[in-house]
């Protein structure tokens, strides 16, 4: 052997580049025996879940969007709610669907692209969750595990979710394998569910640059009476049977009526693009993070704070838009209405930490005004809590806050006010598209919503 060949015996290896897309992003599907209309399944959902109803409904809107040829980016939702509400029905209803949805029980980040020490590197691409994920709606049951992690364990998944739900593929290095990366378009959506949210893990996400949507189910809470007919009633498994066939037959008619996907005219719908954008500035202030705490000065207690991490609200925008798309295409338009903005609008104030979206939610439901009393009511909380929060949407610049002298027992109450950057918020057009009753305008499908806080 010669110098040179032990020297180019030691060249370390170059990295694994990998590109399977051989994966078509909109696989052929026949029509279903029964093809199956979205009035249809709603119909279904609602007799035997009502209470899901739009939570499914937002479901299939995530996986409609990759039927639209220009969605490049992952769209990920987590259902919230307290143990046995049913957010684990409402994504079994997604489940077991052939080529369009992906279900796991246990998960980690870490998984889309493994680097497992007692796995050789050439048998890795077998088991790496995101090339199996591709074109498809990965349905996770419980990410309540994820954010149960230590801080820098939770942090580490985190950084890699975020970088996955980019859409752009993925990379990464380790002292066993070296590197390994997927290159190209890695598009897939993503359905979980989680208990609510700890404090720490908003603060996290938002620092991380969080690509994770949530919506608050808030199921009702049943009566004695309404507990006792339940047991004598349908058994859960089988009206969730009859809901996961509706499902799938209805996203085999939507596959099979856009066999080769859908062009969208992105020339129309302005007005509504106006109304998502103003959902999409509403959310980038609502989860903006920030350290706020209490000092005592001479004068009494002052709030003092970091400058507060406020992410543009571009990345928010699109994909407020792209859902809104996937909701009128399941719909069977091409165009949106007011009944597409509703999921931009709900699920632009849940995806906030949980005290700051009840309380603006408080601040809608009083016409944009809310004093430290109806507060501590709305949040149960202390004073001081109380107006910790009121002033974390000023420091957000949400709201505004003044001073009354008609407090309790001669003090002043602190009274807070939207600021009219979001006035939109308070008008009649989305109070309809809320389905909200005035006084100038109706219900805005009052069959669909009605059930849903």
């Amino acid at each position: 052997m010669t110098i040179n060949d032990d020297k180019n015996d030691k060249k370390p290896k170059p990295a694994e580049i990998i590109n399977l897309e051989q994966n078509p992003r909109i696989i052929k599907i026949e029509e279903p025996d029964s093809p199956v209309s979205l009035n249809q399944w709603q119909a279904i959902i609602k007799d035997n879940f009502p209470d899901l109803a739009f939570a499914a409904e937002i479901s299939l809107s995530i996986i409609a969007q990759i039927l639209i040829k220009d969605v490049t980016n992952p769209f990920a939702l987590v259902l919230v709610d307290v143990p046995s509400a049913g957010k684990t029905i409402a994504i079994n209803f997604f489940a077991e669907i052939a080529g369009l949805t992906y279900a796991t029980d246990k998960f980690t980040p870490a998984s889309f692209v493994s680097n497992a020490a007692n796995v050789k590197k050439e048998k890795l691409k077998e088991i790496d969750m995101l090339p199996r994920v591709q074109y498809k709606l990965l349905l996770i049951r419980d990410l309540a595990t994820l954010f149960s992690k230590r801080d820098d364990d939770l942090s580490e998944c985190l950084g890699i979710l975020t970088r996955i739900l980019d859409g752009e593929g993925f990379s990464s290095d380790s002292g066993i394998h070296g590197q390994r990366q997927y290159v190209g378009e890695y598009l897939f959506m993503l359905l979980a569910a989680s208990t609510p949210i700890p404090p720490r893990v908003w603060k996290m996400m938002g620092n991380l640059g969080s690509r994770l949507f949530f919506l608050n189910i808030n199921s009702k809470d049943k009566t004695e009476i309404e507990l006792a007919k339940q047991l004598g009633s349908t058994a859960y498994k089988t009206k969730e049977t009859v809901c996961k066939v509706a499902t799938r037959e209805l996203l085999e008619t939507l596959w099979s009526t856009y066999p080769e996907g859908v062009e969208w005219d992105n020339t129309v719908d302005e007005i509504h693009k106006l109304n998502i954008a103003k959902c999409a500035m509403l959310l980038a202030r609502l989860r903006g993070v920030l350290n706020a705490w209490v000092e005592k000065g001479e004068d009494g207690k002052e709030y003092n704070h970091t400058m507060p991490v406020i992410e543009k609200p571009d990345r928010i925008n699109q994909l407020f838009y792209n859902l809104c798309r996937g909701h009128a295409l399941i719909a069977g338009r091409t165009s949106l209405s007011n009944e597409d903005v509703r999921l931009a609008v709900e699920i632009a104030v849940d995806s906030a930490p949980t005290q700051r979206t009840k309380l603006f939610r408080k601040l809608l439901e009083l016409d944009g005004k809310i004093c430290t009393t109806e507060v501590e009511a709305a949040l149960n909380c202390s004073k001081p809590t109380a107006l910790k929060e009121m002033e974390i949407l000023k420091i957000l610049g949400i709201c505004t806050i003044e001073e009354d002298s008609q407090g309790l027992v001669g003090g002043t109450e602190k009274i807070l006010y939207l600021d009219n950057t979001f006035d939109w918020f308070l008008s009649d057009e989305c109070k309809a598209i809320r389905g909200i009753k005035t006084d100038t305008t109706d219900k805005v499908n009052p069959t669909l919503w009605e059930d849903n806080p």
